[in-house]
């Protein structure tokens, strides 16, 4: 039975597939590396021995490009060093990755230079074949050695990203380098403009993303309540907003920031001002892209709110443009307020995106154009404005201006924002703000206008000019959505404002009104009907509105000496709710802190201990291998003796009787079988040397008569071959010998002006050379006396750092040496006062013992009858019966005698001594 096949180590395998790439087999090896690193011996290896390994098999896949492979391989090996050494992967991959762009660069540089060498005319732009082919398939040539050479290493790289992102994914050891590897994968489709791998890669991380709180029980699984794994997935979607920016792919960049916002929501840190400025930055380009005026006002004033205060990062130009962007965006919002007579159903569809839009934005409630109008004004926008764009906002929103707001606006609108790039975005918006502005404000001092009369005071400068048709359009629509209560009757073309006392449409952003309309009067009826009454009553009852003032005026006294104390318990109250918001967050912060200490420790304790038992298990298993290969030869060695013999002798012996045989035996029946191969081999070598010999004598024999004849052809042939070739030598030199002489002919009429010109550069150069021989000299001169001096400078700065350092170190031994004399000196002190205690003491002692030994010497007793002893004993036992018994006390141990005491009787009575005395006896 043949062996059981094991797989050798890494190194082995390594040094055949190189064997293998050496006689020009890359296939074989690639798939000899790719059995082995699939194998279940490798899952064992260390890092440092798989390395080398691993590196080979990448390079071998990218060359012949098989990424099935490459992630398989990648996988295992992450299995392999995950817990031991996750860089190990980093580098790996990094490598991998130059490897394939450097190959990718290389292909493009390849299509350039066969683009410009498959050009055989400059002058012709196209030739028939090209234009032939550009008629049958639409590509240029270009195009089609792109897609040949091209875009298969594109692809392969496209590959490698997404299959390296699907490794590494919700794993804590490699979060960092999934993050490079993401922004990478990003700066490859900004680089190569693939929008739709782009695409495909946002759908990627967000499905990464969220599938993070899914399998966060499972072990190595990524912690979003980390703040640093939260900063790092901030940092890879800002850049996924920035790139889908640039690409202007803009439904990316909404997830994106839709991605972000949620980050910020999890995220423990405060983020960064500018991190944030960028948030809203890039959030007024998505809801400009989306036609959405009022959230793109909003986002304006966020992102002005989170720089206006940056003067240090912004300058003065950067925060004028935002504030007028500000302005801009604010005035230019729709006025939009529907009556009670159109049904808002526009409005109910778009609940759940503007409730979406709200909360990125940061906002409790969802913005309006008077909550814009009034943050415009609070936050001093104004005054960062330019001061041409100033006017604007008073002119729309405070001062009443019908039949001239169109001609003072119409400067702005030519001169200042038709002009700007920046802001011209905003001038269709801003003139339907101001027709709507003209007809609110004609509502309130005419009944009815001519139509003609309206086009005539609706006048914008280019490119902003509004048609009649337009001008009218834009009247029904706004008529239509209950803006304006008006009709237009075309027979005597005019236009009717209506004045129905009972719409209760109430426009909150009406601007500056000249009167209050029919329905403002008919809904403040009861109210204007209270303040009548009211005044009525003042006129009438003057006793009781003193008494009213009388009480106002005692309430207000009141309420001044509660305001106080009110005051003064808000202001405790706030002192200790700020207090115990301080112990609470140090309390979270110990405990964050202690969470992520355990954490680490147990982290460490976990790799600890998997790295032994890893240790241990490829310990055991290279045991187990090196004895079942031990095993293997020895079987392996005794069938190939066996089989040896077999042949050779002519025995037939098995395995189980050569375990049997002893070794003086097998060395027997080996010599034996040596000396019979011998004797054979002696007698057919001997016969085949006779045959041998008489063959030889009869061939030359034979041959004998047949060499003088081919002797003679073959003198006359080589007589002919050398006559022949000796004449072509000969005419072969003496043409070049003529062909020489007239080369030197012309050359001969040029030699004095060579000798003139060569003799003058000769002597230019000389002079020139010594020239700059000086000047280097110089420059070396200069440059050792600068190092010298430098180089005495930095030693004299040693030597005084030197100096410094030592009178330090002297210093401070003194001071250790001054310590130590004293401590030493209190400790001697010490010990001389505890000796003299201690002599004390045992004299003391010694006193003690001797004057107790006197007092109980033994003396006569007086007999105690037998039926009274035991009384007497279990009662008060006495020395004297005590000292009188025969029989030992049981479990009663000796008095231990000091040096410093005298021994005492054996038979003597044994005496208290006190646990202190005890302790200084021992």
């Amino acid at each position: 039975m043949a062996p059981p096949y094991h797989q050798p180590r890494p190194e082995v395998v390594l040094r055949r597939a190189e064997e293998l790439i050496n006689v020009g087999q890359p296939v074989t090896a690639l798939d000899t590396l790719y059995e082995a690193l699939t194998s279940k011996r490798l899952r064992n290896a260390n890092a440092a021995s798989t390395e080398p390994f691993i590196r080979k098999f990448a390079e071998l896949c990218v060359e012949q490009r098989r990424g099935k492979q490459l992630k398989d391989g990648l996988m295992q090996y992450r299995n392999i060093v995950q817990h031991t050494s996750p860089e190990s992967l980093g580098a790996v991959v990094e490598t991998m990755l130059e490897n394939i762009t450097q190959r990718v660069t290389e292909a493009q540089r390849n299509v350039e230079q066969s683009a410009v060498g498959s050009i055989e005319d400059l002058d012709e732009a196209e030739t028939p074949e090209n234009m032939i082919l550009s008629l049958v398939s639409g590509e240029q040539n270009r195009d089609r050695a792109d897609r040949a050479v091209v875009t298969p290493w594109l692809k392969f790289l496209w590959e490698a990203y997404r299959n390296l992102l699907d490794i590494l994914r919700n794993n804590v050891r490699f979060e960092t380098l999934y993050q490079r590897i993401s922004n990478k994968a990003i700066d490859f489709c900004r680089t190569y403009e693939r929008k739709t791998e782009f695409h495909r890669l946002c759908e990627l991380l967000r499905n990464h993303l969220q599938t993070i709180a899914k399998y966060a029980h499972q072990q190595n699984s990524v912690n979003l309540s980390n703040p640093e794994t939260v900063q790092l997935f901030l940092d890879t979607h800002f850049h996924q907003l920035n790139t889908a920016t640039e690409m202007e792919l803009w439904q990316e960049c909404f997830f994106a920031i839709e991605d972000i916002h949620s980050l910020i929501q999890q995220s423990k840190r405060p983020i960064k001002p500018q991190a944030m400025a960028n948030y809203f930055e890039k959030l007024t380009r998505i809801m400009y892209v989306a036609k959405n005026p009022l959230f793109l006002a909003a986002a304006w004033h966020r992102y002005y709110n989170f720089i206006h205060r940056q003067t240090k990062i912004f300058t003065e130009e950067q925060l004028q443009s935002v504030a007028n962007n500000v302005l801009l965006s604010t005035l230019a919002v729709p006025i939009i307020k529907s009556s009670s007579r159109v049904l808002s159903t526009a409005a109910k569809e778009n609940k759940h995106r503007t409730q979406r839009f709200t909360n990125l934005l940061f906002l409790s409630s969802a913005p309006t154009r008077v909550s814009l109008i009034s943050d415009l004004v609070g936050n001093d926008v104004l005054a960062r404005v330019s001061p041409e764009l100033r006017p604007l906002y008073d002119l729309v929103e405070e001062q009443f201006h019908p039949l001239s707001i169109c001609k003072k606006l119409s400067p702005v609108l030519s001169e200042q924002i038709a002009t700007n790039d920046d802001v011209s975005k905003y001038g269709t918006l801003l003139c339907n703000v101001i027709l709507t502005r003209l007809l609110q404000q004609l509502s309130q001092v005419y009944t009815s206008v001519q139509l003609d009369f309206i086009f005539r005071l609706a006048r914008f400068p280019a490119p902003y000019t509004m048609s009649a048709a337009e001008i009218e359009r834009f009247i029904m629509h706004g008529a239509r959505r209950g803006e304006f209560q008006l009709r237009i009757d075309h027979q005597s073309r005019s236009a009717v404002f209506d004045t129905d006392p009972f719409d209760s449409s109430q426009s909150l952003s009406n601007g500056a009104q000249l009167q209050a309309s029919p329905s403002d009067l008919m809904r403040s009826q009861l109210s204007s009907l209270a303040i009548c009454l009211s005044n009525a009553q003042r006129v009438a009852c003057p006793e009781f509105v003193a008494e009213k003032h009388a009480q106002k005026a005692a309430a207000v006294t009141t309420a001044l000496q509660a305001m106080a104390e009110e005051h003064r318990m808000a202001n405790a109250r706030k002192l200790v709710i700020d207090r115990r918001k301080e112990i609470i967050e140090d309390a979270l912060a110990r405990k964050e802190r202690t969470e992520t200490r355990e954490r680490m420790i147990r982290i460490q304790r976990e790799q600890e201990m998997e790295r032994e038992r890893l240790a241990e298990e490829q310990r055991r298993r290279e045991t187990e291998r090196m004895q079942k290969e031990r095993d293997a030869i020895q079987r392996a060695e005794a069938k190939k003796l066996a089989e040896s013999i077999k042949l050779k002798a002519g025995l037939n012996v098995s395995i189980d009787e050569l375990e049997t045989m002893d070794t003086s035996r097998l060395l027997e029946m080996q010599v034996e079988q040596i000396e019979k191969e011998k004797q054979d081999m002696q007698s057919r070598v001997k016969v085949l040397g006779r045959r041998m010999d008489h063959a030889e004598r009869a061939c030359r024999q034979n041959e004998k008569p047949l060499l003088e004849d081919d002797y003679e052809k073959q003198k006359k042939a080589d007589s002919e071959n050398y006559a022949s070739a000796r004449k072509a030598q000969l005419e072969q030199s003496r043409e070049k010998h003529q062909s020489d002489l007239a080369q030197k002919k012309r050359f001969q009429r040029m030699f004095d002006d060579f000798n003139a010109v060569r003799t003058q550069l000769d002597e230019g150069r000389s002079a020139a050379l010594a020239a700059e021989r000086k000047r280097v000299r110089d420059e070396l001169t200069e440059a050792r006396d600068a190092r010298i001096a430098e180089y005495r400078l930095m030693r004299a700065e040693k030597d005084a750092a030197e100096a410094k350092e030592r009178a330090e170190r002297e210093e401070r031994e003194a001071r250790e040496e001054k310590a130590k004399a004293a401590k030493a000196a209190e400790l001697a002190q010490l010990r001389e006062e505890l000796a003299a205690q201690r002599a004390r003491d045992d004299e003391a002692l010694n006193r003690r013992l001797e004057r107790e030994a006197e007092a109980k010497a033994p003396a006569k007793t007086k007999y105690v009858p037998p039926g009274r002893r035991q009384g007497t004993e279990s009662a008060s036992p006495s020395p004297v019966a005590s000292s009188a018994r025969s029989t030992p006390v049981p479990n009663a141990t000796p008095a231990t005698v000091t040096p410093t005491e005298s021994p005492r009787p054996a038979d003597g009575p044994k005496r208290y001594v006190p646990p202190s005395l005890r302790r200084k006896m021992q």
